[in-house]
C-alpha cells in the first residue's frame, strides 16, 4: 500500500470518531487536532492494571513516532508500538493497584532514571533505575506501600 499523507489520516480517523481501535488493541482518539493512544492491560493475578499511555501535538507528530507509512500501519498499531514509545521516553506507563484504585501512577523514563507522579496525589519520586517491565512497577509498589499510603491519606489536604 501507498504512502498515506497526514490528511489522509486525519480524514480516516474523523469517520472513525470519538475514538478508533485498532485490531491490535490501542485505543487512539483525535480532538481538535491533538492525538491521544493508550493500551490497557492488567496482570489480575497481582491485582494491578497498566495503560501505556502518549499523546502528539498534531497527527505528523504521531505518524512519525509511531512510523505509519499508510492504513495497514496505522491499524495494526499495539501494544510492542507503544513500548516502544515508552522505551524511548516518548510514552508514560500508567499503574494503578487495585488497593489505591483512586491514586494511579505514573512512570516516565527520564535520562537515567524513572519520574513517578501522580497529580491527584501530590506525589513525586524519582528512581535511579530504568523501571521497564511490569515487575518492576510492581516492586516499586511494594518497596514503598507506606510512602504511596501516605500520599493516599493525604491526597484531600492540599
Amino acid at each position: 500500500m501507498s504512502n498515506i499523507s497526514v490528511e489522509e489520516l486525519a480524514q480516516y480517523l474523523s469517520s472513525k470518531k470519538p475514538g478508533f481501535q485498532t485490531q491490535n488493541g490501542l485505543s487512539i482518539y483525535l480532538i481538535d487536532g491533538a492525538i491521544s493512544s493508550n493500551y490497557d492491560f492488567e496482570m489480575e493475578e497481582l491485582e494491578f492494571s497498566f495503560s501505556l499511555f502518549s499523546e502528539a501535538e498534531s497527527l505528523h507528530d504521531f505518524m512519525e513516532g509511531f512510523r505509519v507509512k499508510n492504513i495497514n500501519d496505522f491499524e495494526a498499531l499495539g501494544y510492542n508500538n507503544s513500548w516502544i514509545r515508552y522505551l524511548n521516553r516518548e510514552a508514560d506507563m500508567e499503574v494503578c493497584q487495585m488497593e489505591f484504585y483512586e491514586g494511579p501512577l505514573c512512570f516516565r523514563l527520564h535520562k537515567m532514571k524513572t519520574l513517578v507522579f501522580a497529580a491527584s496525589l501530590h506525589f513525586y519520586d524519582e528512581v535511579y533505575e530504568l523501571l521497564t517491565l511490569p515487575e518492576d512497577f510492581v516492586s516499586y509498589f511494594s518497596k514503598n506501600k507506606s510512602k504511596i499510603a501516605t500520599a493516599m491519606a493525604n491526597r484531600y489536604q492540599f
